[in-house]
């Protein structure tokens, strides 16, 4: 990711405050800790970049699989297994649900 020379943060300011304020317990937002939580997500999704890559066999590029990978492994990112899930085909879906449904007939 790229560093700004100042120390400052990369990501646009405006849409880290708007995702911000989408949460209803937060109120009103200083510019103090915008910028700080825009500094602790660029680190977040750095070192997470370097995590994917360090478990990767392929040098400097990082796909969707190698990341879902990393996260639905490592403990400490169990928080996004919902949002980065492995990918898996269309069939092993609908056996998925398929055997949900009969284990649910089963126990009724």
């Amino acid at each position: 990711m790229a560093h700004s020379p100042s120390g400052k943060a990369v990501l646009p300011l405006s849409r880290v405050r708007t995702i911000m304020k989408s949460s209803p317990d937060v109120g009103a937002i200083s510019q103090e800790s915008l910028t700080l939580i825009a500094k602790a997500t660029e680190l977040f999704i750095q070192h997470t970049a370097q995590l994917t890559l360090k478990n990767n066999c392929q040098p400097l590029k990082i796909q969707y699989q190698d990341l879902a990978e990393v996260v639905n492994t490592l403990e400490k990112l169990e928080f996004l297994r919902d949002i980065v899930p492995r990918k898996i085909t269309g069939k092993e879906y609908w056996e998925a649900m398929q055997f949900a449904e009969t284990s649910e007939e089963d126990s009724s």
